[in-house]
């Protein structure tokens, strides 16, 4: 995953944040449990936040309890419980999606990088073999994101909305999956909770796909990768990009808004309303500054 999905933490409550931590804590000790200690390395924002919509699908809220942290003893954590399959799915996701994109790393990255990636990839393999058996959905999907996205890269007639499908059908799939894995609260239609996640996963994977190429745009433009603002005929001012943007962005915060609030609505919306568009501000800042130094 990106890294893009995560909280403006001062803009919550502390008590807010704790849980967050939690979450955040709790899925970190879950790569170490199910996998290796090594794959806590590959903990990432965007699976916590994953996780949490996991959480706030359930009728039971989690039970925190104080441990310490594995890699800095003198720093105290807060542990949630794994009854449920959110912290699973995570973690599954985490390590499927992480061996993904080193095979992804290995076709298009310098030679001496191409070295270690293969050290570690043995690694990697056997974490997604173990997590692809015992969830072969969320194998399936990423790996057709990444044949589907390696198509679009390589089709000359590629334009913007086929290059972000991938990821958007792909983390449309993977929050449709929580609905169908976890046992819902008793407020919760399973049917429409399940077209509203779809939805809102294939907006927030549209929008992640696109802030990555929107970080990426000066790289990718000088060193002459693919990027879908750069594909002909495609308006690459910060005008377009700000739109297509807002677009994903409010398509996902309306897709939202059809769902019945859980526990973390309160963190999910700083997710969505507050973090989302300061990070996607500060990354259009560049490009602006571009323009007027232009």
């Amino acid at each position: 995953m990106f890294g893009y999905i995560k909280v403006d933490s001062a803009n919550l409550l502390g008590k807010e944040y704790e849980a967050y931590k939690g979450i955040y804590c709790t899925l970190c000790k879950q790569l170490g449990k199910e996998y290796s200690v090594f794959a806590r390395f590959i903990l990432s924002y965007d699976c916590t936040f994953y996780a949490m919509l996991g959480l706030d699908l359930c009728q039971e809220p989690p039970c925190f309890k104080e441990g310490r942290c594995r890699f800095n003893p003198f720093k105290k954590c807060h542990y949630a419980d794994t009854k449920t399959k959110a912290f699973s799915l995570a973690a599954a996701l985490s390590v499927i999606s992480a061996y993904y994109k080193l095979k992804d790393n290995l076709l298009d990255s310098p030679w001496y990088k191409r070295i270690i990636y293969r050290l570690v990839q043995p690694f990697f393999a056997s974490w997604r073999k173990k997590a692809a058996k015992k969830y072969p959905e969320i194998d399936i999907s990423v790996s057709k994101m990444m044949e589907e996205q390696l198509k679009a890269e390589n089709n000359p007639d590629c334009v913007l909305d086929r290059a972000a499908q991938p990821t958007a059908d792909m983390l449309g799939e993977m929050c449709a999956l929580l609905t169908e894995e976890i046992p819902l609260r008793d407020n919760l239609d399973q049917n429409t909770t399940k077209r509203v996640f779809q939805t809102l996963g294939y907006y927030m994977g549209r929008w992640i796909y696109l802030i990555d190429a929107a970080d990426d745009y000066e790289k990718d433009k000088k060193h002459h990768n693919f990027n879908p603002f750069l594909l002909p005929n495609t308006d690459d001012s910060v005008e377009n990009i700000r739109g297509n943007l807002n677009h994903a962005l409010s398509e996902a915060l309306l897709s939202y808004g059809l769902y019945e609030k859980g526990r973390y609505d309160s963190i999910i919306n700083n997710v969505l309303c507050v973090s989302c568009v300061n990070i996607q501000n500060k990354i259009l800042s560049g490009f602006q500054t571009d323009i007027t130094e232009a």
